[in-house]
């Protein structure tokens, strides 16, 4: 039995098979771009189009099996989730000041795909501001604090937060500062070693809560 509130260094599409049907309220992750990003371990990010959709469909069969709802920023691979299940809605994550290209200039914005249950009490755009961090060297493409805590706040009830893709432990941090409850996936170490630490520096939760 997986336990919450831990990170496990291990491909996330054998530990959600070990988490129960629906035990988990919200999946928010930031998979892999598939556009060359070095994330060590060997892990080949620079597969073709059709051999992103074949590895990310049984990762994302689990994702929809274990929660209620899924929200994935995955920039440019959204047309390729879509192909898997049209997404439910898109969310704007708004990142003022943003370097990004687009054919209009500089882009500022990024989509937020959505499946399963709502929310109903908020806005479908989120602000979050990219700012360096040296606490997250040694990770090709972190994302800020504030995503991952402006998302979460959309979704009042979700008390069991999964981050399959968690990387340098943005979404665990925000839980642990929201007192939600989080379980992540991370198949580098080196990157669960850099969210362990990170980890350290937010204070325990209290209460004890089990998946079931």
């Amino acid at each position: 039995m997986l336990e919450l509130d831990r990170i496990y260094n291990m491909d996330c599409i054998h530990g959600m098979k070990e988490i129960p049907d629906k035990s988990i309220d919200l999946v928010l992750t930031d998979p892999p771009y598939n556009v060359g990003k070095d994330y060590g371990n060997n892990f080949n990010d620079s597969k073709s189009r059709q051999e992103f959709i074949d590895w990310m469909k049984p990762r994302f069969i689990e994702m929809k099996r274990i929660s209620k709802t899924i929200i994935i920023s995955g920039q440019g691979r959204l047309a390729d989730y879509a192909l898997i299940e049209p997404w439910k809605w898109l969310l704007a994550w708004w990142k003022p000041s943003a370097m990004g290209r687009s054919p209009v200039g500089f882009c500022n914005w990024e989509p937020l795909a959505m499946w399963g249950k709502g929310c109903n009490n908020g806005v479908d755009i989120i602000k979050a501001v990219i700012k360096p961090d040296k606490k997250l060297d040694g990770h090709p493409c972190p994302k800020p604090l504030g995503w991952a805590e402006e998302i979460i706040k959309l979704f009042k009830d979700a008390n069991v937060v999964c981050d399959p893709f968690i990387g340098s432990g943005t979404t665990a941090i925000a839980c642990k500062k929201l007192n939600r409850h989080y379980i992540g996936f991370e198949i580098n170490p080196e990157y669960c070693d850099i969210a362990e630490k990170r980890l350290l520096n937010i204070p325990e939760r209290l209460e004890t809560f089990s998946l079931k």
